[in-house]
């Protein structure tokens, strides 16, 4: 019931329900672990495969909603019989960038992939999407003609839309586990404070070297439950990480108005 597409030269990554794979030419496919379309009552027998094909559906209609946009990641089409093909990201995603980069990362930097991953979810709620698994992997990084390294998002298959509710909730540091299991606008909002924090810091929030992950997702639910966040005292634009935790922006739009305020100095570079 594996899927694998001849088509593909090398495997990217794997994740629960899709594996990317590098068709050439700066071009990858996004493809479904399972042929579900073979095995007519695959879905029925192995919740996986009724999972993969779910998730496949709801992207597929995101992708074409949201269309061509300069903070969402390029969709170039469909494969046949299942898959999504994207514009390669030349410079990986923003984790393995701060894994590998953090020290190379100037304010301006700093600030212009703050503003820029607000841009994406401000212009994902304006069509109707909560994303519902943002984090530093799911921002893809792009090399432009200029110089920059510019910011998309992408990964909509556990996302929310209209009557279809994604599978995701964020990740542990990423989600506030005060709040009921249900994804809102305000969830990504949450999200992105976590995400400009990982930008600033170099790490997630709470994040201990050498603690595994299993436990670090325990500890940091917990102390997140009791509303205990890092301090942001001395980070750059730290007073709009702790609004994000503390639930002061009612929408993306808001957050992005303060977010130009703050992070000025990274517009333009």
């Amino acid at each position: 019931m594996d899927y694998q597409p001849q088509e593909v030269v090398a495997i990217i990554h794997h994740s629960t329900n899709a594996i990317i794979g590098k068709l050439g030419d700066n071009i990858v496919l996004k493809y479904p672990r399972y042929a579900w379309w073979d095995f007519p009552d695959a879905e029925q027998k192995h919740p996986a495969v009724q999972n993969a094909k779910a998730s496949f559906l709801i992207e597929a209609e995101i992708l074409e909603l949201l269309g061509n946009h300069p903070r969402i990641v390029e969709f170039l089409g469909r494969s046949d019989p299942e898959g999504f093909k994207f514009a390669e990201a030349d410079k990986g995603n923003l984790q393995q960038y701060i894994n590998s980069s953090f020290h190379t990362m100037t304010p301006k930097i700093q600030a212009a992939w703050c503003l820029q991953a607000t841009e994406a979810i401000d212009y994902l709620h304006s069509k109707g999407v909560i994303h519902s698994d943002v984090r530093p992997e799911n921002f893809l990084l792009y090399s432009c003609p200029n110089g920059r390294i510019e910011m998309r998002l992408c990964d909509f298959g556990g996302s929310t839309h209209g009557g279809r509710t994604g599978l995701n909730l964020p990740d542990s540091g990423f989600f506030d586990t005060r709040k009921a299991p249900v994804p809102t606008p305000a969830t990504d909002v949450f999200s992105l404070g976590s995400v400009f924090y990982a930008i600033m810091s170099g790490h997630w929030p709470h994040w201990a070297d050498g603690e595994d992950l299993p436990a670090y997702r325990r500890r940091v639910d917990e102390l997140f439950e009791k509303g205990e966040f890092p301090s942001v005292r001395n980070l750059y634009g730290g007073s709009v990480i702790q609004g994000c935790w503390d639930d002061e922006y009612v929408t993306a739009n808001e957050l992005l108005f303060d977010c130009r305020q703050v992070f000025d100095d990274g517009r333009g570079i």
